[in-house]
């Protein structure tokens, strides 16, 4: 019986957890089958053939096959959509992160000209009102250029939980040098733009897998090729290996 549905199911991958399953399913149909036959007054013999008789042999496993690949397939493509719908989504956060940094890039140069130009010399004060300025401005430092030792510094209390999308601008205005530590939209998306790639490329992979191995495509060369070129290298690793059929 075991060398039978391995035969009847040579076609599908032995390593699959489906494949195994499968075969088991099968194997406990068929001996409950005969099981029933023989109490029905049928030899083991003819209680056996009946059964294989029954079950449709090679061409009904091979339906669960495609069927099994269809499915497989299907779960394939729902993975790559969600990453290509990641990766759209990430792109459109990180183009609109381009346009709000450039508005923010005007908002942080008039925190500093409107504060320092009316400033007298450098204090605490005017160092508080350009951190209330925005809310993206978590830290501000300023050294009047006449008088270098005088400077003072100011930090918001979560400042020191921004550090991978801080960045620094620094200004020259009446005299005074001024650097103010910044939320920069521009770095929120591009790190976000960076996950959607990855999601994107690991779930576009898996797809790439799938699909190739249930076609029969799948080797060396053909997982380079979808590795190191994406959809590119499945397409033309699909058109290399059908070429060679």
């Amino acid at each position: 019986m075991d060398d039978y549905v391995d035969t009847l199911y040579q076609n599908a991958d032995p390593r699959l957890q489906e494949t195994i399953d499968l075969k088991e399913e099968t194997r406990t149909h068929l001996e409950q089958s005969i099981r029933d036959l023989m109490l029905t007054g049928r030899s083991e013999t003819e209680a056996t053939r009946i059964a294989l008789d029954r079950f449709g042999g090679a061409e009904q496993a091979d339906s669960i096959i495609k069927t099994m690949q269809i499915q497989q397939n299907r779960f394939a493509t729902r993975l790559f959509h969600i990453g290509l719908g990641v990766l759209l989504s990430s792109m459109i956060v990180f183009i609109a992160s381009l346009w709000i940094g450039g508005k923010y890039d005007l908002t942080f140069a008039d925190a500093v000209y409107l504060n320092v130009a009316e400033a007298a010399p450098v204090d605490a004060e005017t160092g508080q009102a350009i951190l209330q300025t925005s809310g993206l401005i978590h830290g501000v430092s300023m050294t009047a250029a006449d008088t270098p030792g005088e400077a003072i510094s100011l930090s918001k209390r979560w400042a020191g939980t921004v550090g991978l999308i801080s960045d620094e601008r620094s200004y020259l205005e009446n005299d005074v040098f001024t650097v103010i530590d910044v939320i920069d939209p521009r770095k929120i998306g591009s790190i976000l733009l960076l996950m959607g790639l990855t999601v994107y490329y690991v779930l576009s992979t898996v797809w790439g897998v799938i699909t190739l191995h249930t076609r029969q495509r799948l080797n060396l060369l053909s997982l380079a090729m979808l590795l190191t070129l994406n959809v590119i290298g499945f397409w033309i690793a699909n058109r290399v290996t059908s070429k060679e059929e």
